[in-house]
């Protein structure tokens, strides 16, 4: 990722790209305030793994990213790739 670039200004993440998502969700919490205390709450994710990913030195499970980014308002779509 380039350290230029607005992550607020993009829709779509690929989740294969996990530091990338996590900065996206990162991204997100802030920009709409959410405290981190809220957000383990509501999507049942330890906010110590969040953190934990965040600098790399662990990777989430399909599940818990799939839960924080709800949370966080992003929609979740498997699609299809184009051969």
């Amino acid at each position: 990722m380039n350290a230029a670039e607005d992550l607020s200004l993009i829709d779509e993440f690929d989740l294969s790209q996990q530091c990338r998502a996590m900065s996206a969700l990162q991204a997100e919490r802030q920009r709409i305030a959410m405290p981190v205390a809220v957000m383990e709450l509501k999507s049942g994710v330890c906010m110590n793994s969040f953190y934990a990913w965040h600098g790399g030195l662990r990777e989430p499970t399909l599940g818990c990213l799939v839960a924080v980014a709800q949370t966080l308002g992003f929609d979740i779509i498997m699609r299809r790739r184009k051969k």
